[in-house]
């Protein structure tokens, strides 16, 4: 098979599939599963990007082994959030109301982790470490969701975007209140980014020799930073952003979308964005891979 990009889009109208066939920039629509039904999170395996995980409201959550053709349920319940650990391609956690479910395979099998709190939201992944938002607080796992402890004291918001540094173990970027703190691994406490714009919720981190850190703005586009969130400089004002993903398979790119239906991509990491599609439903999450 040619080497293909692929894109997996949850909107409030299903999931909208895409292909890039041999990466020509030319993204075609192949498919758009579970019409009538919010797409809550989209998980893609990274070394088999034909394995896919959906989260739907009214149809929990659903698996794929044929890149999105066909699907069979997993849970009824929809999940909050879908994300997988960096390093261990298989290895895969579903956010719950009160639980995060783990499971090695790829989605095959599943165990249950409690957390011990209510309201989860924001969910991320490092290479060995899991970290949950409960409502203004951040519990942290080093054990795959068995046990969790709480980082810090609460917020002053309920949690509405996490972010791990992608080259230091430890440093993790959370939006509350409109607003950026960070954790770092000699803190004892979240400390506030007094440089950063106020944010709209999702964040996320690119890897490479300069990490970039993208940031949904309050009053639209990205805010970007390369020194850790001392300084920033904004790009693409134009839409209002309720999903930032970067590109598993590429540091330089990675995809946005929000309520007005308009997917991004940027693929010099965050400094500038050009629309790949427009006119979709209200966008939740995408998850991007590449076929080879």
């Amino acid at each position: 098979m040619a080497k293909a990009g692929l894109l997996f889009v949850g909107t409030d109208d299903g999931l909208v599939l895409f292909s890039n066939p041999n990466e020509i920039g030319r993204w075609l629509r192949i498919g758009q599963p579970f019409r009538g039904h919010a797409l809550r999170a989209v998980w893609a395996q990274p070394d088999n990007p034909l394995t896919v995980l959906a989260s739907a409201e009214g149809l929990g959550v659903q698996r794929s082994q044929d890149g999105g053709q066909s699907w069979e349920p997993l849970f009824g319940w929809a999940a909050a959030a879908i994300v997988g650990q960096p390093q261990a391609p298989g290895q895969v956690f579903a956010l719950g109301d009160d639980a995060v479910f783990a499971s090695r395979d790829a989605g095959a099998s599943w165990e249950a982790r409690s957390v011990g709190a209510a309201g989860l939201g924001a969910l991320v992944a490092g290479p060995r470490e899991l970290y949950v938002a409960a409502g203004a607080e951040v519990l942290h796992s080093e054990d795959a969701g068995e046990s969790w402890a709480r980082l810090g004291g609460p917020l002053p918001a309920p949690v509405g975007g996490l972010a791990l540094h992608p080259q230091t173990p430890g440093l993790l970027y959370a939006v509350s209140g409109a607003r950026l703190y960070a954790f770092g691994p000699a803190e004892h406490d979240w400390q506030p980014l007094h440089g950063a714009p106020a944010a709209r919720g999702p964040l996320a981190a690119l890897p490479g020799k300069q990490p970039a850190l993208l940031l949904a703005a309050a009053g639209g586009g990205v805010a970007r930073s390369d020194d850790n969130g001392a300084s920033w400089s904004s790009v693409q004002a134009e839409s209002m952003l309720d999903v930032l993903a970067p590109a598993g398979y590429h540091v330089d790119v990675a995809f946005a979308g929000g309520q007005a239906g308009q997917l991004l991509i940027s693929s010099d990491r965050g400094r500038s964005w050009q629309v790949v599609k427009q006119d979709l439903p209200p966008i939740r999450s995408v998850a991007a891979a590449r076929l080879l």
